[in-house]
């Protein structure tokens, strides 16, 4: 489905000194302005809300549960979400980044089926996660750990719902790599 664009993408040969200075940092900092960030950029404080606490709490968790674990997760949340944006980021993350091609082959660990399932639980309707998906978290982490998990669900969906909310369109190196076109689909890979 193709979504209103409500926001424009700021143009980068024409920005406010606030708005430079946000992107420098960022991209000081190793991240690439995405078509996403380019429409947030409107507002600096808004740009810097969203994505510097998205990036530190991102951190964290990938410190207490693992980068593989903490992406699936991610992607979790995006696809079950149908965020184009995010859902088709996550899938160049798992394989450029994870070097995973495919879920044919893929054998999930425990703990990452109790943290997709959270992610389907929470995207499903976040007022009534069963208690089934909560105990084996709670079970496996300790409190910080499952704060930085919810807070990150937080976020994602934060990113999510922004760009369904203003139709940002998919970047040009997900067309690029094909991932677009590319089916992950977890439940599937799951049995479900």
């Amino acid at each position: 489905m193709e979504r209103k664009k409500v926001i424009s993408r700021i143009d980068r040969n024409n920005t406010t000194p606030e708005q430079q200075a946000a992107i420098d940092h960022h991209i000081e900092q190793g991240y690439r302005i995405t078509n996403m960030k380019e429409t947030l950029l409107h507002s600096p404080v808004s740009f810097i809300s969203l994505e510097e606490s998205s990036y530190a709490v991102d951190r964290a968790l990938t410190d207490k549960i693992g980068k593989r674990a903490k992406i699936l997760f991610g992607y979790a949340i995006s696809s079950g979400n149908e965020c184009p944006i995010c859902g088709n980021y996550f899938k160049w993350v798992i394989e450029d980044k994870l070097g995973i091609k495919d879920f044919d082959h893929f054998e999930f660990t425990d703990e990452e089926i109790e943290l997709i399932d959270f992610a389907g639980a929470l995207v499903k309707d976040p007022n009534h996660v069963p208690d089934s998906v909560y105990e084996p978290l709670q079970a496996r982490y300790d409190e910080e750990t499952l704060v930085l998990i919810i807070t990150t669900a937080v976020l994602t969906l934060a990113n999510n719902y922004w760009n369904n909310i203003v139709g940002t369109e998919i970047d040009d190196y997900l067309y690029e790599g094909h991932f677009v076109e590319r089916d992950l689909d977890l439940n599937k890979a799951l049995g479900r």
